[in-house]
């Protein structure tokens, strides 16, 4: 008997994350002066004016041969602890640069990626992991990964630093 509820087991297929957050372009980061790197903040933050959209669930380095042996429609499955490419934002943001013209300052407004104005990004994108919610299923000593489950520490919707979730799960194996 299954003690959770039962979901689609997660296999690394390529198929994308769930994508999180909102693109918003026109929103101004910062005020800087000219010429100055603008200051980042936090995905929390960015969250509601940047987005990661959708990206394959790459795995960070080869699987090994143990892999192929626990497998879901011929595609091997998802594990505790499996790290993903880098999640980069397609979005930008304004940040205004402010800068000498004549006896004054003028305002200059530059587009920046969202990737450079996050601190968890470092310019590249963040960290995914996977953190299963299953507490009863478990292939190769690690408990298995399923549809929803959060690529990120907490639990679907609410992870840091990487809100998405696994978008995609068999569709005839289910774990609980």
């Amino acid at each position: 008997m299954a003690f959770g509820f039962l979901k689609p087991v997660a296999a690394i297929n390529g198929l994308p994350c769930s994508g999180h957050g909102l693109c918003l372009p026109p929103v101004v980061h910062s005020t800087e002066a000219c010429g100055a790197p603008p200051r980042p903040r936090t995905i929390r933050i960015k969250e509601y004016s940047c987005w990661w959209p959708p990206l394959t669930l790459t795995p960070l380095t080869p699987l090994g041969p143990n892999r192929a042996t626990v497998l879901v429609n011929g595609f091997p499955i998802m594990l505790a602890g499996d790290k993903f490419i880098p999640h980069p934002s397609t979005c930008t943001n304004i940040v205004i640069h402010m800068c000498p013209c004549g006896k004054s300052l003028c305002p200059k407004p530059t587009p920046y990626p969202c990737s450079i104005l996050t601190t968890e990004d470092k310019g590249v994108g963040h960290d995914r992991t996977v953190y299963p919610t299953t507490l009863t299923v478990f292939a190769l000593k690690r408990l298995v990964a399923r549809q929803l489950d959060p690529l990120g520490v907490g639990f679907p919707g609410f992870s840091y630093p990487c809100s998405s979730v696994v978008a995609y799960g068999s569709m005839n194996v289910w774990a609980g």
